[in-house]
């Protein structure tokens, strides 16, 4: 029962995204918005008060919806969770849940900052499952995105490379050790959006989001935004540069943490940079691959071998694309995501022993046993 009920949401995914319904997405339709009222928890109201962070605030919005997405935040060094109290509440009136958290310390390091963001994400699934929470079973809990300012923004990179099931990562003038950076460090495939400040001082764009960006593989979705004129601060208010960063930031989380193909094309250079607001935008971003419009994807001819499979199994298909895959449990979680082409193996060692569920780009899920 299980395995119909997860392979009918995946094609009613799919017919909800109907041609009529992208091409009424645009830069205009996105800016044109009703802020949707909202509300918030704190650990008084019985929140979950996790090892790794010191205070939380959730708000959410109040549209009466459940399955809701979430990101968390994690601010920078010596900041505190209130620096990124408004995107918080942007997101939370654009219909996403978001969850501001503090740190043990206020001068911690980005890979603490990394295991503060997913002590976050533990918190929001317990929220779900706290009877008295308003938010009781309207968590969509395979789906949490992460992001952060400064060394919270580098935090969330390195969370990504801890934890590939996070669904997004946003982060703000990022900040990780230039002089001990190396590649493998942001070796993840989890979407990126990175903003950047031109004239950033603390962590200058060339020292820091520029390699952000080029050390993120060519196979992980990316965008680089750096704000014309932009300081390390600028980014911390969702209306900066006539609210550029906010819808650019809305329409990267409604592509993946909704998986609403709709998005993409409005997140590429032309489209969306018409006021020159940015100084520097970059993204290695592929519509067609993500769009309805490549109805292929529906079609494609998979072979999975072996299955049942033991450590790893390789995905043959009819098609020579460069396709996102993600791999669900038989509970709905997402375990595994990344980008594969014809004949490419995937590692399964650590999974335990079950019945998965592969989803290639709109195709409908597709059982694996695991053994």
């Amino acid at each position: 029962m299980k395995e119909k009920t997860i392979s009918l949401l995946l094609i009613l995914t799919l017919s909800q995204y109907a041609y009529s319904q992208c091409e009424s997405i645009s830069v205009q339709t996105v800016s044109n918005f009703t802020p949707l009222p909202i509300d918030s928890l704190f650990e008084s109201d019985g929140l979950r008060d996790g090892p790794d962070y010191l205070g939380a605030t959730l708000y959410y919005p109040l549209n009466g919806k459940s399955n809701l997405k979430s990101i968390v935040l994690v601010p920078g060094f010596t900041a505190t969770q209130e620096s990124v109290s408004k995107w918080a509440r942007y997101f939370a009136t654009r219909g996403f849940i978001c969850m501001t958290i503090g740190t043990n310390s206020i001068y911690e390091l980005p890979n603490l900052r990394a295991l503060a963001l997913l002590d976050g994400m533990k918190s929001i699934r317990k929220e779900n499952n706290r009877v008295n929470s308003p938010l009781y079973q309207h968590i969509d809990t395979s789906n949490i995105s992460v992001g952060g300012w400064s060394m919270g923004g580098g935090g969330a990179q390195l969370a990504a490379k801890m934890d590939t099931t996070i669904e997004s990562i946003i982060v703000f003038t990022p900040w990780l050790n230039a002089a001990t950076l190396i590649q493998s460090d942001l070796d993840h495939s989890v979407p990126v959006l990175i903003f950047s400040g031109q004239f950033d001082q603390v962590a200058p764009p060339f020292q820091h989001a520029d390699l952000h960006y080029d050390y993120t593989p060519s196979s992980t979705h990316k965008l680089l935004f750096e704000i014309s004129g932009g300081d390390h601060y600028n980014v911390l208010n969702p209306n900066t540069v006539n609210g550029d960063i906010g819808n650019v930031a809305y329409a990267w989380l409604t592509l993946y943490a909704d998986n609403n193909p709709c998005y993409c094309n409005m997140l590429l250079t032309d489209s969306l940079n018409q006021n020159s607001t940015a100084s520097t935008y970059q993204t290695n971003l592929d519509c067609p691959t993500l769009s309805i419009a490549n109805k292929e994807y529906s079609d494609l001819k998979t072979k999975i071998i072996p299955n049942p499979a033991t450590g790893y199994f390789q995905v043959e298909f009819s098609e020579s694309h460069n396709i996102e895959y993600i791999i669900h449990d038989s509970f709905g979680q997402k375990v595994k995501r990344g980008t594969i082409s014809s004949g490419d193996v995937i590692n399964i060692e650590g999974l335990p022993s079950g019945i998965y569920f592969l989803n290639l780009g709109q195709q409908e899920g597709l059982k694996i046993v695991i053994q």
